[in-house]
């Protein structure tokens, strides 16, 4: 498995904030940089507004980590990708399995 995991990746977490007016502000502070290996996985277009819009997700594979947190995104050079959901898949503490979606900016 050590083999595979070839991408670096950095392990974004969000921190909310109150803001004046009563809302939030979310902004994103690093907290690890990581290995992984990353795979596409779909690839679906929907129109919003008459436009067309294509979201493309992926499988990142990354070494299990007991603290990842809830919400989290990944920065995969110039690409941000938001996690979805996580997984342990054979529930024996080695991987970690990540479904992600790209965000568009």
């Amino acid at each position: 498995m050590i083999g595979q995991l070839r991408t670096r990746l950095g392990l974004y977490a969000p921190s909310v904030v109150a803001d004046d007016l009563g809302g939030t502000i979310t902004t994103w502070s690093f907290q690890h940089a990581l290995w992984a290996a990353i795979r596409p996985k779909t690839l679906s277009e929907t129109r919003e507004n008459g436009r067309l819009s294509v979201t493309q997700s992926y499988l990142v594979i990354l070494r299990y980590r007991r603290d990842f947190p809830e919400r989290a995104r990944l920065i995969w050079g110039d690409r941000i990708l938001r996690v979805i959901a996580a997984s342990d898949p054979d529930t024996r503490g080695e991987r970690l399995h990540l479904i992600c979606e790209e965000e568009r900016q």
